[in-house]
Formats: C-alpha cells, structure tokens, sequence
C-alpha cells in the first residue's frame, strides 16, 4: 500500500515533465520508509540523492498534495548496492589487475578540474559514474562546444579508477580510431580479434562520438559493441560536440541508446570560473600575474578553456623570449600580446532584452509574453524566449529563467528547449528567423 503511495506520485510527475528526465531521475526510486509527514525514497548514489532534493522536492510536495491533500516532505537518500560483493572483489583482484590499454592523461583528473556553474553538473555526474561504474548513469553522454573540457571530464573517470586500483580493464579511443581499427581489422581479415578487444573492456571511453556521422559500417559496428557492453553492465562514457538528436544521419537506435543514459552538457565558463581557471592553470608553470591581468584575460577571452591556457602559454613565452618577469606585464602590453586573440566583446544579453527582440519578431507585447496563457500564438514565441535565455545566458540557471517568465517551474525550460529544438531542426524558415533574433541581439 505504501509503495502505491509513491506510484502515484510518480504516475502524475510523468505527465508533468520531460520523459527522458523522468527515466534518468526516477526509474530506479524506491520508496523505503514514510510517515505522516515525510517519504523516504532509495536512490542509487549521493549524487542522485543531492540533485533530486535540490530540485524536485517542491513539485513532488505539491503532487502528493493534490493527491492526498498532505504536502510530503520526500527526502532521497542511498543505501550501499545490493549486488557490490567484497569478497569476489578480493578474489577476482589477485587473477586481474587494473589496466589501460592507452595512456591517459596524468593531468586530466576531477582534482584539476575547475568546477563552475557551467560544469558543475557534468563534473558530478562524471564523479559519481567514477565511483561506480556500471551501475550510474550508463552510458555517461558528455557534449559541448570544443575547449570546454569534455575529455578532460572522461578521462578523469578513467585515472580515478587506474589510482583505486580497481579490478577491471579501461579503453580509451577516439571514435576516429575506432572507425579507422576497423577499416584494418576488414582489410586484414581479423574482425573477431577487433570487436572481441572493445567488447571485453569494463570501462570505454570514446572521445568525439560525433565522427561517426554517415558512417553507416561503423555506426553499425558500435552499435553491436554498445549493446555488448550495456548488457554485462560495463560502463561506457562518450563525448560529442552536441546531442545525440543533433548529430548529423545519425541512426535512431543509436540516439535512443545514448539518451537512455545521461546527458551533461558543458557550457562557456562564466567569468568567476574563468578566473578559477586561469588560476588554477598557472600554478603548475609559476606564472605570477597580477590580478588585473587575470580579469582582463578572464573578461576578454570567453570562447574556451582551451584558450584560456593558450593565453597563459602565450604570455609565459613572450616574457621567457624577452627576459621578463611575468608580474612586471601590465594590461597594454598583455593586450598587445593577445591582440589576435581578444575577440570583440559582446555587449552583455538580459533577459529584458531576449523579451523584447522575441516580442518585436512575433508582433506581440511583453505582458503578453509573460501571461500564463497556452494560446500558441504567445506560448510558442516565450518558448523560443526559455530557449534563448538558456542557451544566451548559461550562468541562469532553469529555475531563475522559469520565475522570469512565470512558469511552475524549471521543466517547463526544458519542454521549451526541446520544442524549439525540434523546429530548428525541422523547418528552415525557423532556423534563418531564430538566427537573426540572436544577431541583432549579439549587436
């Protein structure tokens, strides 16, 4: 009776929101202790735990109100995997030990990783698929523009594991290399040693799962390697410059795999992170700059963290060449020094700005927009303004965007996301107007 309870909260919570984050969030919940006031439910790791009572606690009250007319307190909490054996592990270690059959990167660990707000929720997710792979988060789909530090994140998972020493065997490949291994393994007529080696590893990393768009052979082949792994519980972790959905001729089994996990995208640093990064990047080359040079470099290279580092290198060898010290650059000189580098700034995108330009394209008025009306003719152009808010202003978080535009809540961003995706996909008309709003906003 009690696990009815919490069924039917989950049955009304499905018709509210995404059906991926429904399935991601929600379909390994079990409800485990309740009382008059409060629902325990059992979720797999912490990080679950923490993300679902940061964010899904209000609504679910309100569900269970309208339900039962009592406002639950539901609390997520962890309890240990039930199938974790100590014993076998201890036995199974001395036959096999840890391995990587590529050297990753000694750098590319969570404890060099400058979290932010616009990776904090990869870098969790990553965390928490490190501590037990397999069973979290399976597949683990990284994306975001280059720079942003998509393969640092991967193979931080793999040198957490290579350092606890665990039992099992890591593969790191880019989906290149893989496509390209496979072409020999054709040509030299040992297809059975190629997909035997992929589909034994536990741990696969596969770096730039974008490159395999129109390549039907090997979309076909790792699609045979993904099901392997995924039904022995082995984990995989991929990254992409964009979601599965945007990736070019991509085969529709292949997305619904890789959404059937979870996706964690990796957005531009804000400027506080940026300063933590290039911070951060300098200590290991006791680069000693002053922090007007920080912020300047932090205010004016926004693009990537990859180019955040170049402009420390840049600097550190402009003063190695000319025998200065680094402290002595003042910002004249440091924009001199990066002058090719220093994009023109855009001027800083409001929310008040988004409304207006959405406003002037639809021909309607912002108390329109901001009305609870569904009439289309108002709801689809305040989508397209969630959508644009979200993808303009990546410190916002969906919570701050949904109270701007007088949404319930932060699951309305994502339907938002998602249909205006779905157009921008679809209808070219859509794509040309919604690339001219972002312009004349960017002016």
């Amino acid at each position: 009776m009690d696990q009815d309870i919490w069924q039917n909260i989950l049955d009304k919570l499905e018709e509210n929101i995404n059906p991926q984050s429904f399935k991601t969030w929600f379909s390994d919940t079990r409800l485990v202790d309740m009382n008059d006031r409060e629902l325990m439910i059992r979720v797999a790791t912490q990080f679950s735990a923490n993300y679902l009572n940061q964010n899904y606690k209000e609504v679910l009250g309100e569900i269970s109100y309208g339900l039962y007319g009592r406002k639950y307190d539901v609390q997520f909490i962890t309890q240990p995997h039930r199938n974790h054996n100590k014993e076998k592990d201890v036995q199974d270690y001395s036959i096999k030990r840890v391995s990587a059959n590529v050297r990753l990167n000694e750098r590319y660990t969570f404890d060099e990783f400058v979290v932010g707000k616009n990776n904090n929720f990869a870098y969790s997710a990553a965390k928490a698929v490190a501590e037990s792979p397999g069973y979290t988060y399976n597949p683990l789909f990284i994306y975001g523009e280059s720079g942003m530090g998509k393969t640092h994140l991967m193979q931080a998972i793999g040198n957490y594991i290579l350092k606890e020493g665990r039992n099992c065997s890591i593969y790191y490949i880019t989906s290149e290399a893989f496509t390209n291994e496979m072409i020999d393994g054709i040509r030299s007529n040992k297809m059975p040693e190629f997909r035997a080696k992929f589909r034994k590893v536990d741990l696969l990393l596969m770096d730039d799962i974008h490159f395999l768009s129109r390549k039907e052979g090997t979309q076909e082949e790792f699609f045979h390697t993904f099901n392997a792994l995924f039904e022995n519980k082995k984990q995989i972790v991929l990254t992409s410059d964009r979601p599965p959905k945007d990736i070019p001729d991509l085969e529709k089994r292949l997305v619904t795999r890789f959404e059937s996990g979870l996706l964690c995208d990796l957005k531009s640093p804000d400027f506080e992170t940026r300063v933590a990064i290039l911070r951060k990047k300098a200590e290991p080359e006791n680069v000693v700059l002053s922090d007007a040079i920080f912020n300047f470099i932090a205010d004016n290279i926004t693009s990537s963290v990859r180019a955040l580092e170049g402009s420390l290198i840049r600097i550190l060898a402009f003063s190695s060449y000319n025998k200065l010290n680094p402290e002595d650059i003042d910002i004249n000189l440091a924009a001199e020094i990066l002058s090719d580098m220093i994009s023109e700034k855009v001027h800083s995108i409001t929310l008040d700005a988004i409304t207006e330009k959405v406003c002037e394209c639809y021909g309607i008025t912002p108390a329109q927009l901001l009305e609870k009306t569904r009439k289309p003719q108002v709801a689809f152009p305040r989508q397209v303004a969630m959508y644009l808010a979200n993808y303009l202003i990546p410190q916002l978080s969906l919570k701050d965007i949904a109270e701007y535009y007088n949404r319930k809540d932060h699951t309305t961003v994502l339907h938002a996301k998602k249909m205006v995706e779905n157009q921008f996909r679809e209808k070219e008309d859509f794509r040309i107007q919604l690339e001219e709003i972002i312009k004349n906003l960017k002016k």
